[in-house]
């Protein structure tokens, strides 16, 4: 939306603000019980958790970890992995109060981004679901047929996420101090601080008094959405992923 001549974005967390978890483990469980990761990789995953909740976590060398773990398969078989978590683990877990403030932000005509650490499949499902206008997230390498660690530019993690959140809203005529931000993590206080407008959603301790300090505004989410529609991706950040997708969702129609 266009205010006073200035357009406006609002961006949102994914994981414990959209998102009722952290979709890496929920996604984890899911690859357990279907005989893609051992049972040991729940152990390094809630590992992961703790440090990410503690802001020490070591994002690209987790994030090459497990990519190079996705590319022992075939990439359109973990798009159909990511698929199905989406529906049975994640879908049900997204918060009424995201549907809601991403509906109130569009009816106001300003655009509204998913800005999360998680991979763009991912992304781009909760987006289609929740009906957001885009995504800033991972982009997912792909080399022969297969999901690859090489990853090349920043991660949506941190100062990464500030990074890509400032190309995005300069690309869309946006200033960061005119848009809004909602998340539960103080690993997103770099985009926080830039944003005119930080909201806080269910917070983490150290965000909460950070949030005090700063006299952020401060949301609890408890209901999750009921959907009667499961929405499909249309579009991925990775010209790569973005045509095996085509080529998944072209064999459901198909079946």
């Amino acid at each position: 939306m266009i205010i006073d001549g200035k357009n406006v974005i609002a961006f949102f967390d994914l994981d414990h603000t959209l998102l009722d978890g952290s979709n890496g483990s929920l996604y984890a469980r899911a690859m357990v019980r279907r005989g893609y990761m051992k049972p040991m990789g729940l152990f390094w995953v809630a590992w992961y958790s703790i440090l990410y909740r503690l802001n020490r976590l070591p994002r690209r060398e987790v994030y090459r970890k497990i990519l190079d773990m996705m590319g022992q398969y075939p990439v359109l078989k973990m798009i159909e992995l990511m698929d199905k978590g989406f529906e049975e683990a994640v879908m049900p877990r997204l918060y009424q109060g995201g549907v809601d403030l991403i509906r109130s932000h569009k009816e106001k005509g300003q655009r509204t981004v998913v800005a999360t650490a998680a991979g763009e499949y991912i992304a781009e499902r909760v987006r289609a679901q929740l009906e957001a206008d885009d995504v800033i997230a991972t982009p997912i390498p792909v080399k022969g047929g297969r999901i690859t660690g090489e990853l090349e530019g920043p991660t949506a993690f941190m100062e990464g996420k500030l990074e890509m959140a400032v190309e995005y809203a300069a690309a869309h005529g946006a200033d960061l101090s005119d848009c809004y931000f909602y998340s539960d993590s103080a690993s997103d206080l770099p985009l926080l601080e830039a944003v005119g407008h930080p909201v806080m959603v269910n917070p983490q301790v150290k965000l909460r008094r950070a949030a005090w300090k700063r006299g952020w505004p401060v949301l609890r989410f408890r209901e999750y959405a009921r959907f009667e529609v499961v929405r499909r991706p249309e579009r991925l950040m990775t010209p790569e992923m973005d045509h095996f997708t085509r080529m998944y969702e072209a064999s459901l129609a198909d079946s």
